[in-house]
């Protein structure tokens, strides 16, 4: 169980990098292509969501994984759900509802 656990772990790990290294690190025009949602936001928006979902997916991971802070791994799981849920919604799009694309 406890090797299942971390392979979920490591795999939220290394999603959220992903994309925290995607929307962080490039053009707003690039994103654009792709992920529709980028046009309700700034700029430094989707650069801060980046950076907060590449904290977080490295966060879930290395604490546990080093020993040092450990108790850092619940709280960031906690932040990615918090992400997560901002995901949900947004400003013209009610909460629970998926973009009609």
């Amino acid at each position: 169980m406890n090797a299942f656990l971390w392979a979920l772990q490591v795999l939220l790990g290394v999603t959220f990098v992903a994309a925290g290294l995607m929307h962080a690190g490039l053009p707003r025009q690039r994103l654009l292509e792709r992920l529709p949602w980028v046009e309700n936001f700034s700029e430094p928006t989707v650069k801060f969501i980046g950076t907060m979902e590449l904290a977080g997916g490295l966060g879930v991971v290395l604490p546990a994984l080093t020993g040092i802070a450990p108790i850092l791994t619940p709280i960031a799981a906690t932040g990615l759900a918090v992400i997560m849920l901002g995901a949900i919604g947004g400003p013209d799009q009610p909460v629970g509802t998926l973009a009609a694309q």
